[in-house]
């Protein structure tokens, strides 16, 4: 015989990734036979790629005016974020900052930009020359932070040795990118497997469970993330994988998220359901 577990956000604990269940009857007595297996699983895609929890957020950018070469440290706002997105953070950057210029038919002239690359499955930069004075028929913003002076020079991307980007987008931290004396532009291919995301699959832990060969001893099930973000990850076993439950008597039980280092999920919606089968024989 087995009974069914249901687990919602109702369950949800100050820390999100963590869910306690009560017993209705007070207690529920586990004996030497009893099994636990996840039957469904629905929880939000709803943890964050880059933010200060994972220490990933940050990137500097150079810019010359005369012959002074002046850094510019940026700090990502927590969210998720593509190479996309990142690259739009870049460029609102060079907006607040001035680093742009206005050409003739009126649009703005970055001198940053970061794609994909999807033929080598890495991360395009490119930099492009500064000139040394406003081109014919192109207008600067009045905030424009200046021109240098003493060469045709490429502003450069700098990833710091601690708290940088660099593992989301593929290149390596505590490393500058670009050659400041160059006439021409720049294209650096990523060296790195961008990650994309810090979470590759979830681990789901019971304090119910006995997996002696297993540490930590409490994993119940993993799952794959199979969604985008914002979206339902939906995990549905094609067979029950029963798991041991130490023999005792409980009045409640907690069920958590976890990465697939064993690190807490850092979930920011905790709008899910989970159902499990408890089953003695």
């Amino acid at each position: 015989m087995s009974n069914t577990i249901v687990i919602n956000s109702s369950n949800a604990t100050s820390q999100k990734h963590i869910f306690n269940y009560n017993f209705i009857n007070g207690s529920f007595t586990c004996n030497e036979n009893t099994k636990i297996s996840v039957s469904s699983v629905s929880i939000p895609y709803s943890w964050f790629n880059i933010s200060t929890i994972n220490n990933n957020n940050k990137f500097t950018l150079t810019w010359i005016v005369g012959s002074t070469v002046t850094a510019y440290p940026f700090v990502i706002p927590d969210g998720f974020y593509t190479t996309t997105n990142i690259n739009q953070f870049i460029q609102q950057k060079c907006l607040d900052n001035g680093f742009y210029l206005i050409n003739a038919t009126g649009q703005n002239v970055y001198y940053f930009d970061l794609s994909y690359n999807v033929t080598y499955y890495g991360t395009q930069l490119l930099l492009f020359p500064i000139p040394l004075s406003l081109p014919v028929g192109w207008t600067q913003p009045s905030n424009f932070a200046g021109y240098p002076t003493t060469a045709i020079r490429c502003p450069q991307f700098i990833l710091p040795g601690s708290g940088s980007i660099g593992s989301i987008i593929g290149f390596e931290s505590n490393t500058t990118y670009g050659l400041l004396n160059t006439p021409n532009s720049q294209s650096i291919l990523s060296t790195l497997t961008p990650q994309g995301t810090v979470v590759n699959s979830v681990i789901m832990r019971c304090s119910l469970v006995e997996n002696n060969i297993a540490m930590p001893s409490d994993i119940l099930d993993s799952f794959p993330i199979t969604s985008s973000f914002g979206n339902n990850i939906i995990y549905e076993p094609s067979f029950n994988k029963w798991v041991k439950v130490k023999s005792g008597k409980y009045n409640i039980f907690s069920l958590s998220f976890n990465d697939e280092f064993g690190n807490a999920l850092p979930v920011r919606d905790t709008n899910i359901l989970v159902t499990l089968l408890l089953k003695q024989e």
